[in-house]
């Protein structure tokens, strides 16, 4: 087949054009999820420069002090200052939350492209694992695996993409049936190009949006299974600061020091709510290009 003619079968594929800028800014969600997820990133990047306090230093004659211009946030019941613990954690949880899911994106995507595509006993056995995998709670599993495995970051990693791939490789499959359907994917059987290259240059790039639009908030399911973790004392373990070892070690002393418990627990909600909005702001420019 020329490079002329697979080209013109690449055009029929319908992908979406870029955006120009006035319509992504326009996209009110999209924006101020942006905006935030920006804003938070540069205040846990930038941990070092807001504070020059140590995260793990413990002033022990300092116990439970209030908040006051050298401790923002108070101490916790070791000294700890809350804030700089508070920013330095954004920094773990964070991190963790997007890099647990590029695993079970890859998984997910590259299964439900199998399944979809090739269908028959491929198919088949695919569905029956996922099926088996699904039937239990997301987070109920991973704490299940963490508890087994041993708590620890690398526990985390393997919990999350043993149980999160499910959801993409479902999105992915259901794009295929109805994308190896469409003529540019018959076109291209006919004109004798190979699976491997239909599946990678013709359907990849149409079947992934979805799939990127439900990252945003599988992120925010990561970081709440992380943070639960962490309070169950299963997650990232003491010294380093992490949001839910935090509310951990303040909730014996929430009915007098409530900002140790309510200040990460606003982190998480600020954290998941930029990522859902920017899920959500791209759902929408999807359906209006579509």
């Amino acid at each position: 087949m020329s490079e002329l003619t697979e080209a013109d079968l690449t055009r029929a594929t319908g992908r979406p054009r870029a955006l120009s800028r006035h319509r992504w800014l326009r996209n009110r969600q999209l924006t101020f999820g942006l905006a935030l997820l920006v804003l938070l990133i540069l205040l846990f990047a930038l941990a070092p420069v807001i504070s020059s306090q140590n995260p793990n230093y413990q002033d022990l004659t300092q116990p439970l002090a209030g908040p006051s211009s050298a401790h923002l946030l108070g101490t916790d019941n070791l000294g700890r200052d809350a804030f700089t613990r508070l920013l330095y954690a954004g920094r773990i949880d964070l991190s963790i939350g997007i890099a647990a899911v590029i695993a079970p994106f890859i998984i997910g995507t590259i299964l439900g492209l199998l399944a979809g595509y090739l269908g028959g006993w491929v198919d088949a056995v695919i569905m029956r694992v996922l099926e088996t995998v699904f039937a239990f709670p997301f987070y109920v599993l991973v704490i299940a695996i963490v508890f087994a495995l041993g708590s620890g970051i690398k526990s985390i990693f393997i919990a999350i993409t043993a149980v999160a791939w499910v959801s993409y490789t479902r999105i992915v499959r259901g794009e295929v049936l109805v994308a190896k359907r469409v003529g540019y994917v018959q076109a291209a059987k006919a004109a004798g190009l190979s699976t491997p290259r239909i599946l990678l240059r013709h359907l990849t790039p149409n079947v992934l949006t979805q799939a990127l639009v439900y990252a945003m908030s599988d992120i925010v399911m990561t970081i709440l299974a992380i943070v639960t973790l962490g309070f169950l004392g299963l997650g990232v373990q003491p010294p380093t600061a992490e949001w839910g070892s935090m509310m951990q070690d303040g909730y014996q002393y929430i009915s007098i020091h409530p900002w140790l418990v309510t200040a990460p627990g606003i982190a998480v909600v600020l954290t998941g709510l930029a990522l859902s909005m920017i899920g959500d702001g791209i759902a929408k420019e999807l359906g209006r290009r579509q």
